[in-house]
């Protein structure tokens, strides 16, 4: 999944916080096959019982930062599972957590949670076959890339039920994670809201703002921990570039401390975090992409036909982020939202690259949704290739399939999946607001006749 987190981001040496693949497992082409059948949601063997008893050393990491070493008897066979349940209890957490949270392996490159039953030594182990199969990265890349294990949010868990949570502990956790999130680049939000967060940030981590203590150059030097980097970074131009950001974004940074400690002259910070965090997170919650898994995708650039004859314009690079509820598509480079679709009204279909001689061929996944025209409705059509659309897909799947048993034990009716259906119902198309214009899209009509 795409943009995880730098190893710089976690608190150990590099080498010295993740899961080696060199003291675990073996080598057997057979563990291989069941593994990569395991991703795809097919169960794997278990090993045999004469396997010699051996202690592994294991870390698992959550996103406050803080990592949790393990020695565990038999830890090749843990599963993720046990893993997620030593953590809940080493933490402290309420039982809720096992709902909330999830183990998840994370690389540079690729990002998997990993089911209840998964054995992760074996995932770890043939993590170089599943970058080849799930990214396009090079084999040089691929054969630098670790994964460490972390506990973070479970993309099932609902979000109405997370607005609900008190515990301070596992909105410390969220709000951790939806900071890093944030700082990534993966949330693109109101610039208003970047400096409301970055305010609340700066009321846990640096307390009331102080004129003494909090001058200019502070928030200058700290800008890159609580900003995405468009936010700060000056844009260049052929001849000149623009007034430095940095200068505005640190003014504006201030601000929102000062106006904040204010708000929250009151307040006993360091007795009071909850409240904090939950003030974070329900910015965060305000936006539909919160919450989501993220994969690495590309979509075609529009282009004017004239250009087009010339030269094709390269493909925009995206984030495409889904949860409980739909699938936002993100500008990865300019980091903006281009596309939101909820499941309820959305038409999605995945589809393998077809040979033709060109191995850079890449499957694809088909978001269909209904836009209003000027002069009638029609649908649009957006095609999304990556490597990782399988797994695009079965997510998708999963989620639909949760909600409607949701929905049936309400009452109530939803979405058949699938693309193009036989018979014409409105309600299976997404009437979305969006930055359609930079999207390349097919346009049809109702009744599915082509008007490009």
């Amino acid at each position: 999944m795409a943009t995880p987190p730098d190893h710089a981001d976690l608190p150990l040496e590099p080498g010295t916080h993740r899961l080696s693949a060199k003291y675990i497992g073996s080598e057997d082409p057979e563990e291989s096959k069941h593994l990569l059948e395991e991703v795809n949601g097919v169960a794997v063997m278990d090993e045999p019982e004469e396997s010699p008893k051996r202690v592994v050393d294991m870390i698992v990491y959550l996103r406050d930062r803080n990592g949790i070493f393990y020695s565990i008897e038999d830890g090749h066979l843990a599963q993720a599972e046990e893993l997620l349940d030593m953590t809940i209890q080493e933490q402290g957490l309420s039982p809720i957590a096992r709902e909330v949270f999830a183990v998840w392996l994370v690389s540079d490159l690729l990002e998997i949670r990993l089911k209840k039953n998964h054995q992760p030594h074996q995932v770890v182990q043939k993590w170089d076959e599943l970058c080849v199969l799930y990214t396009d990265e090079k084999l040089s890349d691929i054969d630098k890339s670790e994964p460490v294990l972390m506990v973070q949010r479970d993309v099932f868990f609902p979000i109405q039920r997370e607005k609900t949570i008190t515990n301070e502990e596992i909105l410390c956790l969220l709000y951790h994670e939806a900071k890093f999130n944030v700082i990534e680049g993966r949330y693109p939000l109101h610039p208003e809201d970047y400096h409301t967060l970055a305010g609340l940030q700066a009321l846990i981590h640096l307390g009331k703002y102080n004129p003494r203590e909090h001058v200019q150059a502070e928030y200058r030097a700290n800008l890159i921990k609580f900003y995405p980097d468009h936010m700060f970074q000056k844009e260049k131009f052929l001849f000149f570039t623009r007034k430095d950001e940095s200068a505005k974004c640190e003014e504006q940074f201030m601000s929102a401390h000062i106006h904040l400690s204010k708000q929250y002259e009151q307040l006993d910070v360091q007795t009071q975090l909850g409240k904090l965090y939950r003030e974070y997170l329900d910015i965060c919650w305000s936006y539909p992409f919160y919450g989501s898994a993220f994969f690495s995708g590309q979509v075609e650039t529009p282009t004017h036909k004239f250009m087009k004859m010339i030269k094709s314009a390269p493909d925009t690079k995206v984030l495409v982020a889904i949860n409980t509820e739909g699938v936002s598509i993100i500008d990865k480079e300019k980091e903006i939202l281009l596309l939101y679709a909820p499941f309820d009204k959305l038409l999605w279909e995945y589809r393998e690259a077809e040979f033709d001689g060109d191995d850079d061929i890449m499957p694809s996944l088909f978001l269909q949704f209904l836009v209003r025209g000027e002069e009638q409705e029609v649908t649009k059509l957006l095609q999304i290739y990556s490597r990782e659309a399988k797994l695009m897909n079965a997510l998708i799947n999963t989620c639909v399939m949760k909600k409607k048993i949701s929905r049936k034990e309400d009452g109530v009716d939803f979405v058949d999946a699938g693309l193009f259906p036989s018979r014409n119902d409105a309600s299976h198309a997404s009437k979305v607001c969006n930055k359609l214009d930079k999207l390349c899209l097919t346009t049809y009509t109702k009744k599915g006749e082509c008007m490009d």
